[in-house]
């Protein structure tokens, strides 16, 4: 019997070509697109799920609740705080803590090269962490000061096909590092990315290491807890809470836990830390539920078609129904059908996303694997996909076709029943409200990124060139900018303790007329007198840093600071700085000048407080050019560096690249946003151009007569388009209504953020009044320009 059913419905397939191919690619997209969605939100729940405990590993968190924090959640913790959680509490098995994550400049031999992420880390990362070993000691590898772990990539690059194991490079040309193992390279799903582990142990000479990994008052370790079983989070936390409390640590400095498993997609919020690449869970959530949507409009689309031309089989079906075929039969011949076309929709699927995932990748930025989808887990989701789709959309059609009437069917009087007609137009609502709600969510999330990158910062990054230099290259910085602005095209160069963009360091001030319990933090900036006027940034009032001035206890405010503080005037007031062992041991600092406001951090971010202090030489070189003949600048500025500072490491990057890759995750995901919704319009549309063949060929003969009758080919045009405008116009109120709620919804992520204007819901519905019609012309114009006799001489 479902040999049958299936060869029947294989039949029925190729007898109609032109709605097949439509029901197949409309579903084969819908299919296609979830899956390909489903790979990139596996890739996101995969992370760090390579490690063997990490049901039970935590991080430790900082809550920064000082004046003057917006973004109050912190990576960074005290540094005691972790090991002696190990020590005190029964429920922690291991503890490690890492610090930096900076570049390292390397030298082996004459070969020198950049090790793009390191970190100085406690000898116990190995017992939590399942980081593969693959050449040199599994224990003790970093039980030594100066000891090393690389990954194979890096021992590739700097040793080539040499043994690594026992080998010595030199830190900045200084420092005596020795390889003790060398282990795999980290997979793509962790959050942890670096090429090389340093020791955290203090050598002979890192009195100022030992010190600082000995104190409760400041907060800079990344810290990780191994524990027995998953973690009581609560508890852990009051524990934790206790333990800095007993050791007078700042009382606003609170530390919380964090599960790995939430750290990837939960850590949005978070600054000062080790992630990698995080994201958000709510694109998850946006995702889901735009395959969700595509789904619903591929089984839409499948039904709507499916259950138009349920006239064209009522004969077939009443025949059935004279010769003995029982209604159960008839719904399973039907569903059969169904599920077949879904299940070819399906395998074409597959193949449409192992074609497009190497694209996709690239273009996004991400790593999905296509052949997660051959796994049992995925094979089973993918059946039961085709199952519940295929039962869907075949499952209305079934009961309608097999409750004809056969005496009416085989007289010629069966006609289309209202409630089919109506349920087609329900369905066309539905698609349409469906894919205009994406298109107003695909303009909204355009029109904020358009936002972020044109927004007023506060600095120019146009034609900026910045480079970071380490080590002897610092010192020779004021002989590298004298011989860079000889040349013409060289506007100016400035160096800063951090490039713009990046997350600068926090600190403890005390302005004049607090006391000692006074707590407010402030972000922290050192620069030269020229760093200012290389990034057009504005005074607003007082002095920038000048040659001509003693500047050593100098301090320029930006006016966030001046808000916190409720000063209306800044200049000549004293901020004093911590500089000893307790808290009274303050230098003050006279303000001499307030700069403009500018985000040095993201637009994630609020504005915050912060202060610039004046230092001659930098680490981060910023240089502003002409863009007349920058390849000729460029090339000079490469020559100047390696005759100022010969065998090191040159490289440069536009400051306006750099600024783009801070937000490429959000980038990816309006481009996947965006695609997706361009998909979802595509079978949107598929469906609409079946139906409007379908309503011409079933309104042929009203044609036909209205002709002869003599209406114009416009009015025929009409009245086959408007019907369908109508609903689409039905679609945009309601779409309009769910899609500002949603879009409101995300938008209250950004600190800064676009306002919803009526503008993209305009936009929105006259593309998709444009889309219909395009889309159902051909057949309308067709019908319009047929000729009558052609239509009346079969009756």
């Amino acid at each position: 019997m479902f040999k049958s059913y299936f060869i029947i419905g294989l039949r029925n397939l190729l007898k109609q070509k032109g709605y097949s191919l439509i029901k197949v690619l409309g579903l084969t997209f819908g299919l296609a697109a979830s899956m390909m969605i489903y790979l990139y939100i596996e890739e996101d729940l995969s992370y760090d799920t390579f490690h063997d405990k990490y049901a039970r590993i935590v991080r430790i968190l900082t809550i920064d609740s000082a004046e003057g924090v917006s973004s109050k959640h912190v990576g960074v913790t005290q540094p005691m705080l972790a090991p002696t959680a190990k020590d005190e509490l029964p429920e922690v098995v291991e503890s490690v803590r890492f610090t930096g994550g900076g570049r390292y400049d390397l030298r082996y031999g004459d070969n020198m090269l950049k090790c793009e992420a390191a970190f100085r880390v406690d000898p116990s990362v190995f017992d939590i962490f399942d980081f593969h070993i693959v050449e040199g000691q599994t224990k003790g590898a970093l039980d030594k000061p100066g000891s090393i772990v690389i990954t194979q990539s890096l021992a590739k690059k700097i040793f080539g096909n040499e043994n690594a194991i026992g080998k010595t490079v030199k830190l900045f040309q200084t420092t005596d590092l020795f390889v003790t193992a060398v282990m795999a390279d980290l997979p793509k799903n962790s959050h942890l990315q670096f090429d090389l582990l340093h020791s955290l142990v203090p050598g002979q000479n890192d009195d100022g290491l030992q010190q600082a990994l000995q104190t409760w008052q400041g907060i800079f370790t990344f810290s990780y807890l191994l524990l027995d079983k998953p973690a009581n989070v609560p508890d852990l936390n009051a524990k934790l809470q206790a333990i800095t409390k007993k050791n007078n640590a700042y009382q606003f400095f609170t530390p919380v836990v964090q599960p790995l498993s939430d750290v990837h997609l939960k850590s949005k919020e978070i600054l000062f830390e080790t992630n990698a690449n995080k994201s958000d869970i709510l694109n998850v959530y946006v995702l889901s539920t735009i395959a969700v949507l595509i789904l619903v409009l591929a089984a839409v689309n499948f039904m709507n078609l499916v259950t138009a031309k349920s006239a064209g089989r009522a004969k077939e079906v009443g025949m059935r129904k004279v010769i003995g075929a029982v209604r159960y039969q008839l719904i399973g011949q039907h569903l059969t059908e169904s599920i077949v076309v879904t299940a070819v929709a399906a395998l074409l699927a597959i193949a449409v996303v192992f074609a497009a995932v190497p694209l996709l990748n690239n273009t996004y930025q991400r790593f999905a694997d296509a052949a997660i989808l051959f796994r049992p887990f995925s094979l089973v989701v993918i059946g039961t996909l085709v199952l519940v789709v295929g039962l869907l959309a075949g499952l209305y059609p079934a009961f309608v076709l097999s409750s004809f009437k056969p005496i009416l069917v085989l007289k010629g009087s069966f006609k289309n029943s209202t409630k089919g007609i109506h349920l087609r137009k329900a369905l066309v609502v539905l698609q349409f409200t469906i894919s205009i709600a994406l298109m107003v969510g695909t303009g909204i999330v355009y029109q904020q990124m358009r936002f972020i990158y044109d927004a007023d910062l506060g600095y120019s990054r146009d034609q900026v060139i910045t480079m970071q230099q380490n080590g002897d290259a610092v010192t020779r910085a004021t002989t590298l900018r004298t011989e860079l602005m000889r040349n013409q095209n060289v506007v100016s160069v400035g160096t800063s303790s951090s490039r713009i963009g990046q997350q600068l360091g926090r600190t403890n001030i005390f302005p004049e007329g607090s006391t000692s319990e006074t707590n407010i933090i402030a972000s922290i900036m050192v620069a030269d007198e020229n760093f200012i006027p290389t990034m057009d940034m504005t005074m607003a009032a007082g002095r920038n840093f000048s040659l001509d001035f003693d500047d050593s206890l100098s301090m320029i405010v930006n006016e966030e600071m001046l808000r916190l503080l409720k000063w209306n005037d800044a200049v000549g007031k004293k901020i004093s700085l911590q500089t000893g062992a307790t808290v009274n041991d303050q230098t003050p600092y006279t303000v001499v000048g307030v700069v403009k406001d500018f985000h040095f951090a993201t637009v994630r971010h609020k504005l915050e407080p912060m202060f610039m202090l004046y230092n001659k030489t930098n680490n981060a070189m910023a240089i502003k050019i002409k863009a007349d003949d920058a390849a000729a600048t460029l090339a000079f500025v490469e020559q100047t560096w390696k005759k100022v500072n010969p065998g090191t490491i040159y490289e440069y990057a536009f400051l306006d690249e750099q600024f783009a890759n801070l937000y490429r995750n959000e980038q990816a995901f309006a481009n996947m946003f965006t695609h997706f919704t361009v998909l979802a319009l595509v079978i949107a549309g598929l469906g609409l151009f079946a139906l409007s063949a379908f309503t011409a060929e079933q309104r042929k003969k009203e044609i036909g007569i209205r002709k002869v009758l003599g209406a114009s080919n416009a009015t025929i045009f009409y009245k086959l388009s408007v019907e369908f405008i109508v609903l689409i116009l039905i679609s945009f109120v309601l779409a309009s209504g769910v899609a500002y709620a949603a879009m409101t919804q995300w938008l209250k992520d950004f600190q800064y953020s676009i306002h919803i204007g009526v503008g993209i819901f305009v936009l929105a519905g006259a593309a998709s009044v444009v889309i219909a019609l395009l889309t159902i012309s051909f057949q309308a114009l067709k019908a319009a320009f047929s000729n009558p006799a052609d239509a009346l001489r079969t009756e």
